[in-house]
Parts: C-alpha cells; sequence; structure tokens
C-alpha cells in the first residue's frame, strides 16, 4: 500500500504518451452490452443494466442498456458485504471500547460467552470463517422488520456452530455478519444505520445509497443496500485510492484499513462448506482474484445475487460497476470477466498481453499462448526490439516506456490483494 501513490506518478507520466481519453474506443464492450439483451455469452438474456467505468477517478464509460436508466437505484444483496466491510473498518479505526477485526462477538455480546462462540472475532464474522451457518439467504433472522439487530445477535446465537471451531471453514453467508453488526451498535451505542451515514454514506455524498432491507432497527448487514452506479463507483473508488474519496478529498478510511480490508483473511486450509465463486479468497467483506474466465484476475470484487457488483484493477487503476436486479450473477459472471478482458484490450499499454501494467518477457510468453491478444511489433517496439529467450530477460537499451515500467514492476501493488 505504501508504494501506491509513486505508482500512480508513474502512470500518469504513462498516461502522457498514450492517447487521450477521449479516444478510447469501448466497441467492443458495448457490443458486448447489447449481446447480453439477447442471450450472447450469458445463459439468459440479461433484460436491463448499467455500466459505469472509472480511471484513477475518472469516468471513461457509462451507459445503461435495455429496460435500464442511468442511476437507476438497485437492490445491491451481496455486495452490501463491502460496503459493511468498509464500515467495520472504520470502527476498528477509532477502535471504541476496544473494537478491533480481533475483537470477540462476546467482548460486546454475553451471549457469545460459550464454548466455541466465545472465540469469534469480528475478523471471522466478515470473512465467512467465524462456524455459523452460511447460505442464510432466506434467513426469517435477517429479514424481520419486527426485531432489532440486537435481538437478532441473540437468535443468531442460538443457531448450530455447525462450521466450527471459529477459522477453520469458509461457510458464505451473512449471519455472523449481523451479529458482528450488532456488536458494533453495542461497542458505540449508536444504531447500524447511522454509522452507516456518518462514516460511510454521508463523506462519500452517496445520497443514493441506505439499507432498504429489514429495517432501521434491523438493517440487513449483508445484504440490505440499495443503491446506484455513480454512488457506488465512488465507493469502490475511493478504496482504489488508499480511503481518499476523490470528489472532496476526505479521507474516508486510512490507507492502512484499506490495506487489511483487501488483504486475504484466509486460507487454502481451510474447508469450504459453501462457496458461490467456487474459492474461498476473501477479505474483509470483498471477494479477491475473481473474474478469471476471460482474461486476468480483477483485484477486487463486490457481488450481489441478482447481478450488482463492482470490481477493481489495481494494476490499471479501473474500476467497473454493473448495475442490475434483473438476474443473477452467476449469469453474467463470465460477462463481466469478458468485459473486463475488452476494457484492458483498449486502455492497456501496447504490448501488455498479460494486462499487468508492465510491459516484460511475461508478455511475450502471454502472447505465445494466445496470439489474438495483439500485434506482436507492439510488445517488441515497448520491451526493446527483442525476442527474449525466456520471461523477465533483461531489457536493451530501454527508452521513456521501458524505464517507466521497470518503475513500475518494482512498485506495483497486486501483491496487497493476496496472503
Amino acid at each position: 500500500m505504501r508504494h501506491r501513490n509513486l505508482t500512480r506518478c508513474c502512470f500518469i507520466a504513462l498516461c502522457l504518451c498514450t492517447p487521450s481519453l477521449e479516444a478510447y474506443d469501448f466497441t467492443e464492450l458495448t457490443a458486448l452490452a447489447e449481446g447480453a439483451l439477447v442471450g450472447q455469452n450469458v445463459g439468459q438474456a440479461v433484460p436491463g443494466f448499467e455500466i459505469r467505468l472509472l480511471q484513477n477517478g475518472e469516468l471513461l464509460y457509462h451507459q445503461a442498456f435495455g429496460a435500464w436508466s442511468i442511476d437507476r437505484p438497485a437492490n445491491v444483496d451481496s455486495t452490501s458485504k463491502t460496503i459493511s466491510g468498509a464500515l467495520m473498518m472504520s470502527l476498528a479505526e477509532t477502535g471504541e471500547m476496544g473494537f478491533s477485526l480481533d475483537s470477540r462477538l462476546s467482548d460486546f455480546l454475553p451471549e457469545y460467552n460459550k464454548p466455541g462462540y466465545s472465540e469469534i472475532r469480528i475478523q471471522h464474522a466478515f470473512s465467512h470463517s467465524s462456524g455459523l451457518p452460511g447460505e442464510d439467504v432466506s434467513s426469517p433472522i435477517l429479514l424481520s422488520s419486527l426485531i432489532t439487530l440486537r435481538q437478532a445477535a441473540l437468535l443468531i446465537s442460538d443457531q448450530p456452530l455447525e462450521n466450527g471451531p471459529p477459522g477453520s471453514t469458509f461457510a458464505y453467508g451473512g449471519l455472523s455478519m449481523q451479529a458482528a453488526g450488532a456488536a458494533a451498535e453495542v461497542a458505540t451505542g449508536e444504531r447500524y444505520i447511522d454509522l452507516f451515514a456518518e462514516r460511510i454514506t454521508g463523506p462519500l455524498g452517496m445520497t443514493n445509497t441506505s439499507f432498504v432491507i429489514a429495517s432501521d432497527s434491523n438493517p440487513r448487514v449483508a445484504g440490505g443496500v440499495e443503491s446506484t452506479a455513480t454512488d457506488f463507483a465512488r465507493f469502490t473508488d475511493m478504496l482504489l485510492n488508499d480511503g481518499v474519496d476523490r470528489v472532496s478529498g476526505t479521507q474516508v478510511l486510512s490507507a492502512e484499513s484499506v490495506a487489511e480490508m483487501l488483504t486475504r483473511q484466509t486460507s487454502d486450509d481451510q474447508v469450504i462448506a459453501n462457496s458461490p465463486a467456487g474459492n474461498n479468497r476473501y477479505g474483509i467483506g470483498v471477494w479477491l482474484d475473481q473474474l478469471e474466465q476471460a482474461g486476468p484476475t480483477v483485484d477486487a470484487l463486490a457481488a450481489g445475487a441478482r447481478g450488482f457488483h463492482s470490481w477493481i484493477d489495481e494494476d490499471y487503476g479501473l474500476v467497473f460497476t454493473f448495475v442490475t436486479e434483473r438476474t443473477v450473477f452467476s449469469n453474467v459472471e463470465e460477462l463481466s470477466s469478458m468485459m473486463h478482458l475488452a476494457i484492458l484490450q483498449e486502455v492497456g499499454m501496447p504490448g501488455d498481453f498479460d494486462f499487468d501494467g508492465v510491459v516484460t518477457g511475461r508478455d511475450f510468453l502471454a502472447w505465445q499462448r494466445n496470439p489474438s491478444l495483439g500485434d506482436l511489433a507492439e510488445w517488441q517496439d515497448a520491451y526493446g526490439g527483442s525476442t527474449p529467450a525466456e520471461a523477465g530477460s533483461p531489457v536493451p537499451e530501454p527508452g521513456t516506456w521501458h524505464l517507466i515500467s521497470f518503475v513500475l514492476i518494482g512498485l506495483r501493488r497486486r501483491g496487497t490483494f493476496r496472503a
């Protein structure tokens, strides 16, 4: 995280050597979107949706398709986990009543002070490794408007610890996050929705984002938010920008908090009881290193059940937000990966065939595996005019492009999103 600003300076220098943003041609992205309306590259046609694309905070693309309109509010479903994860990080920064990722639920909720449950930490609760049941989409505890968040936590404490002990199993679901939300209320003495407004949506000017499920007294922490493309893209870009809102300059989260949030909290040793992604690459409320169907992975992904999702590509400073509630995420998952690749092919550096933000010998190997990625002459020009015997060979006579690339090699932060 500490090298991000220097990396961005190098990226700006690169942009001076490339066409202006106005010269980008997103014809392929538009074609993919229009194709989804009629069932191309998806299992079922998506009747309406919206796409917003930012690069380092600058708007590159914003368009609605089919039965949708610009900035129409949509239920974000499990994308709520990411924005609630950011709230947990904000509370951990201030540390009210000792609240931190290492805090135990039992520190604030006495009913969790019993064998097994007493070891559940906030970190476990927001990385699906608490031991509590997962797959809770229709849980009456999460949907009831007749109880408080504190009462929901009490009911959740009666659920079996079927995936315990804490930390041993990845079981995707929202019960543990609901309990963590109640712990946050006890720690601060404030309602969860008020904390959400004071620390996240207010500072970010997200006037069209709020909890709509189930109630103000029992907001569905892991799945109850409604938002828009403009609002959620601004939130996601704040994460990309070390916790700083580019519009107002407000430091919403510290750089260290963002780094922790986007660092893997799980391990390959964990049993996977259930996972919509088929893996457990997960931070605090956010998926990491996903969407690898058509091209390179995205670094961070917030994804909802009915298709609303937003991802970050760190190397190219991209934030992509896909807004809909008219499909299911699994139906548009590969489409989103294809859109990612189409965007990279337009905004990427010439010769960067593995799309990692730098031109190295690895790009030659990527081109060998898939020549359709581009013209090898572009790579030769950027790399120095020679074909390496293997990835990582020295670059002869580097010019301006190559010097900047070397700086980027040393500074790029892809490891931030990995364990």
